[in-house]
């Protein structure tokens, strides 16, 4: 367990975390604070984030930056988190223990639902973020201008298609990965930094109005 960090304007270069054989004994990192801070070359996978502000964070040499198939609980992302990807799952490396995690994190979610709490603020979030279902939506605190839920059948529909400029659009590409994959749901990320804000927002508010993503 790592607890009680605060970092402000740090690179964090090299690290790695590691999924266990148990997913009861993974890296826990609680009552974390990293405020503006990069990452390069590190490696994150199988933890339980609990307790952590996330305010700002870039990649800036990697743009594969990846976060698999970790818990959270009462996790902030603010500010502007680029080039990024939350992933569900472990990585294809690690396939021998993905059934572990998933039924691991399936019941941290239950727990969380059952008990009225929260895994994943993203409503201060300043730019796009690529999210992949990493998280239930209904555990995810969120910003409804900008960021809007879809529903796995609503992306086997072809509604969504029909929006202009959707499809070709990263909004679309997400859509399609959910509709590929076999979560629930996912969550639109509109970047609010983007030059086509409006334009982005614009196509959520489409999805909405015609029945392809959740109302709010």
């Amino acid at each position: 367990m790592i607890e009680g960090r605060e970092l402000d304007g740090y690179e964090l270069f090299g690290g790695r975390v590691r999924p266990v054989e148990d997913p009861a004994e993974r890296p826990i990192f609680r009552n974390i604070t990293l405020r503006g801070c990069a990452v390069r070359d590190c490696f994150f996978e199988g933890a339980l984030l609990e307790d952590v502000l996330i305010d700002g964070l870039t990649a800036p040499q990697d743009p594969h930056q990846r976060v698999l198939g970790c818990a959270f609980h009462r996790v902030v992302l603010r500010g502007r988190i680029s080039n990024v990807t939350l992933l569900p799952d472990l990585g294809p490396w690690h396939a021998g223990l993905q059934p572990r995690y998933r039924r691991a994190n399936g019941e941290h979610w239950v727990e969380l639902i059952s008990e009225g709490d929260w895994a994943l603020d993203i409503s201060g979030i300043t730019s796009g973020l690529d999210f992949r279902s990493a998280v239930p939506a209904r555990l995810v605190r969120r910003d409804p201008e900008t960021q809007v839920v879809v529903t796995a059948e609503q992306a086997a529909g072809a509604d969504w298609r029909s929006v202009p400029g959707l499809e070709k659009s990263l909004l679309g590409v997400q859509i399609e990965l959910l509709q590929s994959s076999d979560h629930r749901d996912t969550i639109l990320i509109a970047d609010k930094s983007a030059p086509d804000r409006a334009r982005q927002v614009g196509m959520l508010r489409e999805l909405q109005r015609i029945g392809a993503a959740q109302p709010d």
